[in-house]
């Protein structure tokens, strides 16, 4: 299971209400065990109680899955036979960056079986960023995000209101979330500079989300460090010998301008 699977089923175990009131259409009661029996144990990503005694089982998709609706049959057989004479209603929300194409039921012979399937683009972020639940507040990154100055600003300042261990997991949760929404990192980093919010160094070295840019910060140092090397062959040689910089950029095969800029600034 992949990283951003791991984190969705994380976030989700504590129960957004506005997100599941606004897949479900009616507000959680309690979450419900999500094994599922069988020779191979199944397990489902989201499966609550509802406030009128039904089931509502979320699966969360990052990819386009052509198995899906036998998955997806698959589970509504396990949960009927864990929860009998009980309505169940499913749900497969798309969360991933290219255009959904997975079908939503199966209709052969003797079979005929569907249920919703949906793009997370669909839901409200205004919504979920209205909710009074820190969960729902990081999904709206996965929605159609229409202000991401405004969201990443409001969403860090309630952040950073929280204690240390607390804020560092969410933070991480969102960072992960950013990996399939990669439009939106530009913004979310602008606004992290406007912020007293810091890192942990674990999450600095080994997070995607700053991979680049340590490659980017050592590749710098690294043309730094040999810009700096130049300079001071070129001071060196002009010391030794009191050759002009036209002779000492054919020697060291410099730039004449380069070898004059550095020649005058050593000199003033």
């Amino acid at each position: 299971m992949g990283k951003i699977d791991i984190t969705l089923r994380d976030i989700i175990q504590e129960i957004p209400p506005k997100f599941v009131q606004l897949l479900s259409g009616k507000n959680a009661k309690k979450l419900l065990d999500t094994s599922l029996p069988e020779v191979k144990e199944r397990r489902a990503d989201f499966l609550v109680e509802l406030e009128d005694g039904s089931i509502f089982h979320l699966e969360l998709q990052t990819h386009n899955d052509k198995n899906m609706p036998f998955r997806m049959l698959e589970y509504f057989i396990l949960i009927s036979s864990k929860y009998p004479n009980r309505k169940t209603k499913q749900i497969v929300l798309y969360v991933g960056e290219k255009p959904l194409n997975m079908k939503d039921r199966i209709e052969i012979e003797n079979l005929t079986f569907s249920y919703e399937l949906k793009d997370i683009r669909e839901i409200s972020c205004e919504e979920l960023f209205k909710s009074d639940s820190l969960t729902d507040k990081i999904l709206a990154v996965l929605c159609d995000v229409r202000n991401p100055e405004r969201y990443f600003r409001e969403l860090l300042t309630e952040l950073y209101k929280l204690p240390e261990r607390e804020r560092r997991d969410y933070l991480k949760k969102l960072l992960n979330l950013l990996t399939i929404r990669s439009k939106l990192v530009k913004e979310f980093k602008l606004e992290v500079k406007k912020m007293p919010i810091t890192f942990d160094r674990e999450t600095i070295e080994n997070h995607p989300f700053f991979k680049d840019g340590l490659q980017k910060g050592k590749q710098e140092g690294l043309k730094e460090g040999l810009e700096k090397a130049k300079r001071e062959a070129v001071i060196n040689l002009h010391q030794a010998t009191g050759w002009g910089a036209e002779k000492i950029a054919k020697v060291l095969k410099l730039p004449l301008d380069f070898v004059e800029k550095v020649i005058k600034n050593y000199k003033d």
